[in-house]
């Protein structure tokens, strides 16, 4: 005995002393990242873990969603050290202390890291004089272009915006297109259009306080400028899904497209991708605004450190070493030799551009293709200007992007009115345009934005700096919460008051069960209700006593739950009064209205024929019944294929090649067409499961029914009313009841359809058109992290829904349902 407890304490020493002599590890997070990425800095790993003995273990993570993957991190109690996050990451992190000021943490050689990058580069991971990140890697817009198409036509690379219109306008009276992939109709990208004039949509004013530049013409002509690139010329259509590189490499007029507006990994892409292409296409940096100055949108990603790091000093060692030139270079031949799958990695780090650095852009084969881009990218990097994050830009944002996707609606119409004036269609109109027809009404429509832009800002103006106002104050409270961060993070929350409540109500009914001796001879049926009375304490009842408390508080996720400040009903005001909840609200009843009564009649149909003898009956109901075994986001990807705004979309090649319509319909792209369009995908997917249970109802009626109705004289219509239809009453109920209750619940399909579902923000549908209630919910929760403002949204939502409910109980007991 005593030789094999020896033995025991022998092994519990060793293993004390390996955990003690075994190396830190350092939890690093690569958004954006694949299989090659992981191999990669694997390697790279290996590297740092030799010369700092510091072991690192790698997570990649798909491009989207990035906040909402790090509050789950932090919610198992996972939390990483150090990332690559979007280049938004160290504003939306450091406004709330999710990530450390290096500044502040590393005084002594935060410089060091500074010198490394161009000055202007910076401000995108400020707030004031605090640095929450560094740039990592970066892209921008480049205007790609055919050497062959430019030439037959007389044409050369545009320097200017004049001469970009210009451009644009020969290849429209040629019946050529243009593809702006990169970004097109969307408001954060109007710096693109508005800073060459030093005007900037949000920014801080000389005495620190947010505010807007949109009653300045100088940024309203940049808005029009940018609306003009958007709308005013042909266009294969606003999301090729991509296949922009296709429509780049088509020759054939009508479908040709010899500018081609996208980030600098289509250089590669096309490398590698359209290798007959090869000496017939150049690049251009994006031109100079008239009487502006050269500017240029910086897109990528940053290197932050989250604030519950374990090894901050580690984590600052694997930043300075990620971006030293060494492995700057290895990372740039790395992305170069993947394949495929190769692609361009820009450094921001600006030794990389400088002469000392030429010698690596010559020195390997495989970089001799990269020279042309490379050089581009010299000319743009000295216009990078960005600008620090502003408290509030997240909710003005979107006040300003619907009001984009207004305008562009509203060009359109006029497109369409004046092609129905001379009896043409709206692509003959924009040709015509560009051969300098119909001058008059060209000029008059172009007056004609510049007025509603003029107007629309007037208009939008004092609601965001509401906005600010408000935002202000909470700007005060994060501030409050950053500085006393320690104690609030130790008080007692909602969280652990729940849990206790949970626990006595547990407690209770163990002692009612085993207390009274008339409750102990029911011992066994209490026991067998434990476990889901546990579960649901757990799972329903804890959740659900947070998510009140919250509804009525001010709280940012990443902050502790005890940051929570009381607002009242503030909350439930704000979502009522600012309009939001009230217009979702409004959406959803009119996608129940439609979708339910017609998904319903159109079940009940199918399944009346089903449940009679057909031909191929089998076949029949596995066309039926396929969308049920179907994925939503695989349904959503075949729809938007189908719907696609362009002749590219399998229905609208359709309709133009039956001359049912003389331009595609913007089924994704119009705020009229695109609820339509989910409601129809809705009714579409939800027919299997209503024809299942309304089969299974109808093979319960008594056959000699259906033929006793046919003796008398009854058809298949009087049949399948006076029969059928009250046979299964109690189906039609219950599938009326899901079918209300899952059309307040909406999200995936419209998430998905809207084309948003690995963005970095989702955007239901233009102008947001198809935001109902649980599209704000998420809107609020996990893209503006106003946790009160979706509780809140949420708590609404379930009382409409049990209300509903009871209604339709109350009306079926008596008969009317």
């Amino acid at each position: 005995m005593l030789r094999t407890c020896r033995f025991f304490a022998l092994i519990a020493t060793l293993l004390i002393a390996c955990t003690g002599l075994a190396e830190p590890t350092l939890h690093f997070w690569m958004v954006g990242a694949g299989l090659e990425d992981q191999e990669l800095y694997t390697r790279l790993g290996n590297e740092f873990e030799k010369t700092e003995h510091v072991k690192v273990s790698f997570l990649p993570l798909p491009w989207g969603s990035f906040k909402f993957k790090y509050l789950t991190a932090m919610a198992a109690g996972l939390p990483p050290d150090v990332g690559i996050t979007n280049n938004g990451g160290p504003y939306d992190y450091g406004i709330v202390s999710g990530v450390v000021d290096l500044r502040t943490e590393f005084p002594d050689r935060v410089k060091e890291l500074e010198d490394r990058y161009y000055p202007a580069t910076l401000p995108l991971g400020s707030i004031g004089n605090h640095l929450y990140g560094v740039p990592f890697d970066t892209t921008t817009p480049i205007i790609f272009y055919r050497t062959d198409t430019f030439q037959k036509l007389g044409l050369s690379p545009p320097t200017t915006i004049s001469e970009y219109n210009h451009v644009l306008n020969v290849l429209d009276a040629n019946g050529y297109m243009t593809y702006f992939e990169f970004p097109s109709t969307a408001a954060w990208s109007l710096s693109m259009y508005t800073m060459p004039y030093g005007k900037s949509s949000v920014h801080m004013d000389a005495q620190g306080k947010p505010t807007v530049d949109w009653l300045d013409p100088l940024y309203q002509k940049g808005v029009v400028e940018a609306l003009n690139l958007w709308w005013m010329h042909l266009s294969p259509g606003q999301n090729l899904n991509g296949g922009g590189g296709g429509v780049f490499a088509a020759d054939n007029i009508g479908t040709a497209t010899p500018v081609y507006v996208a980030v600098t990994d289509t250089f590669t892409e096309l490398h590698i991708n359209k290798p007959a292409l090869d000496g017939h296409w150049a690049m251009a940096t994006w031109p100079i605004a008239d009487g502006g100055k050269p500017y240029n949108i910086m897109a990528g990603t940053s290197l932050v450190i989250f604030r519950d790091a374990k090894l901050k000093k580690a984590a600052f060692d694997w930043i300075m070493f990620l971006t030293s030139m060494p492995v700057q270079h290895e990372i740039v031949l790395d992305h170069l030799s993947r394949g495929e799958n190769s692609s361009c990695f820009f450094s921001t780090v600006r030794q990389a551009y400088e002469p000392s650095n030429d010698a690596f852009w010559n020195s390997e084969p495989k970089l001799q293709a990269e020279h042309d881009l490379v050089d581009v990218y010299k000319k743009v990097l000295p216009s990078f200007n960005t600008q620090q994050g502003v408290p509030g830009s997240e909710d003005v944002g979107p006040l300003e992007q619907n009001f984009l996707d207004s305008v562009g609606s509203f060009i359109q119409s006029r497109q369409d009115e004046i092609a129905a004036r001379h009896g043409i269609s709206r692509r003959e109109v924009i040709e015509a345009f560009g051969q300098g027809k119909y001058q008059d009404e060209y000029n008059t429509l172009e007056n004609d934005i510049r007025d509603k832009v003029a107007s629309g800002y007037k208009d939008l103006a004092p609601k965001a700096m509401e906005i600010f106002a408000k935002e202000s104050g909470e700007g005060a409270f994060y501030a409050d919460v950053s500085s006393h961060f320690a104690e609030a993070q130790a008080a007692p929350d909602a969280l652990k008051v729940a849990k206790w409540v949970a626990l006595l109500i547990f407690v209770g009914y163990v002692a009612f069960a085993v207390g009274p001796k008339k409750n102990r001879a029911n011992l066994i049926s209490y026991l067998l209700i434990a476990p889901p009375l546990a579960l649901s304490l757990i799972f329903v009842f804890i959740p659900a006593a947070v998510a009140l408390y919250i509804s009525f508080t001010k709280y940012h996720p990443v902050l502790p739950l005890s940051a929570a400040r009381w607002n009242g009903i503030d909350n439930y005001r704000e979502v009522i009064g600012n309009g939001d909840l009230p217009a979702s609200l409004w959406r959803t009843g009119l996608y129940a209205v439609v979708t339910v009564p017609i998904g319903m009649v159109v079940s009940l149909v199918f399944a009346f024929l089903l449940n009679n003898r057909l031909r191929a009956q089998r076949w029949w109901r596995f066309i039926f019944f396929s969308p049920m075994v179907t994925g939503v986001v695989s349904i959503a990807l075949i729809f938007t294929l189908l719907l696609l705004d362009s002749q590219l979309g399998w229905l609208n090649a359709l309709l133009l090649d039956w001359h049912w319509v003389k331009d595609p319909i913007q089924f994704l792209t119009s705020e009229k067409f695109f609820l339509p369009s989910v409601m129809a995908l809705a009714i579409w997917q939800g027919l299997a499961f209503s024809i299942l249970v309304f089969l299974a109802g109808l093979q319960q009626v008594p056959e000699e029914q259906f033929e006793a109705a046919e003796m008398d004289g009854a058809g298949q219509v009087r049949k399948f009313w006076n029969v059928a239809v009250p046979g299964i009453r109690p189906q039609v109920f219950f599938m009326l009841v899901l079918g209300v209750i899952g059309s307040f619940q909406v999200f995936d399909t419209i998430y998905t359809l809207a084309g948003k579902s690995g963005g970095a923000s989702a955007r239901f549908g233009p102008e947001d058109a198809g935001q109902t209630v649980v599209p704000l919910l998420y809107h609020y929760g996990f893209e503006s992290f106003e946790m009160g403002k979706a509780a809140a949204v949420a708590y609404v939502l379930f009382v409409i829904t049990i209300l509903i409910t009871m209604i339709q109980l109350w009306l079926h007991r008596r008969g009317e349902v």
